[in-house]
């Protein structure tokens, strides 16, 4: 039996693969296992074994943070104490949306979801990479600067008045609460990224439409645009801001002559799909 993962900045997606059939499918918490501890990776991990009838023979776990040694150590450390396997891979979520949009064909992959990232795939492994720098400097188009923009259009008194009414009504939001919740609780970008969804709700709103509008048309300027001959390649896009707003986003993309390849919220069962196709990774 083969375990497969993806994780993200909110939730952690896993499924088995047992003679090409694919078979259980969990959630647990997201992590960054350079914020936490292997203790607590450990426990956000713990009720997948509880799913599990074996012990996998393989585990494939790709996940945001995952690009650097002390961060992969920490997840094997984890994985290996939970399910007694000692074949495990660790890849990044980035190299994980490759794989599932682009397969062994050459491309540009866009990442939206709390956060942003891209680079060009050129079918094996990642050619180029654009770096993302975090919500404190990137993530253009992530559901942390969607939010971020958001909040503090609401605080400064740039947000129409029919949609700060709507906006009061959701959120118990005040200057306290959120420099309180942004400066000195943990995890702000996954804070931040809970606004997101107000944006969808009135997506039919010129002032939503904008924010969208404007945060894709960055994010496309600022790191699509930077790999050469990008109009040649088909991008692709996975995450659920991308998803949720593919529309707005075919859009920026037709703007600048990008050629659309698959946009899809979540690539975990795509995953499974290649290496049921292919029986490995080949970047490994």
């Amino acid at each position: 039996m083969i375990l497969i993962a993806e994780s993200g900045s909110t939730k952690t997606q896993w499924c088995t693969l047992l003679n090409g059939t694919i078979g259980h499918q969990v959630n647990t918490p997201g992590i960054n296992p350079l914020l936490v501890s292997v203790e607590e990776i450990e426990g956000a991990f713990r009720p997948v074994t509880a799913e599990l009838e074996e012990s996998p023979a393989k585990i494939f776990f790709f996940g945001a943070g995952c690009s650097s040694v002390p961060a992969r150590e920490k997840i094997i450390t984890a994985l290996n104490t939970l399910f007694k396997c000692t074949d495990i891979y660790i890849g990044s979520d980035l190299v994980a949306a490759c794989y599932a949009l682009a397969g062994k064909e050459p491309g540009i992959v866009g990442l939206l979801g709390t956060g942003s990232n891209s680079c060009l795939w050129d079918g094996r492994s990642v050619m180029k990479n654009v770096p993302s720098l975090g919500y404190i400097l990137g993530d253009e188009g992530g559901g942390v600067s969607l939010g971020k923009q958001l909040v503090a259009d609401f605080l400064k008194n740039q947000m129409p008045l029919h949609l700060r009414i709507k906006f009061v009504k959701k959120y118990d939001l005040s200057v306290e609460t959120a420099v309180d919740r942004v400066y000195q609780k943990p995890m702000p970008n996954r804070y931040l990224a809970g606004f997101a969804p107000f944006l969808e709700e009135n997506i039919e709103d010129d002032y939503c439409r904008s924010i969208v509008y404007g945060q894709f048309d960055r994010f496309v300027l600022r790191n699509i645009l930077q790999y050469e001959n990008y109009t040649r390649y088909e991008t692709h896009f996975c995450g659920s801001i991308a998803f949720g707003f593919r529309q707005i986003l075919k859009e920026v993309c037709l703007k600048y002559r990008l050629c659309i390849g698959q946009i899809v919220k979540e690539p975990l069962l795509l995953l499974a799909g290649y290496l049921k196709l292919y029986g490995d990774f080949e970047s490994k």
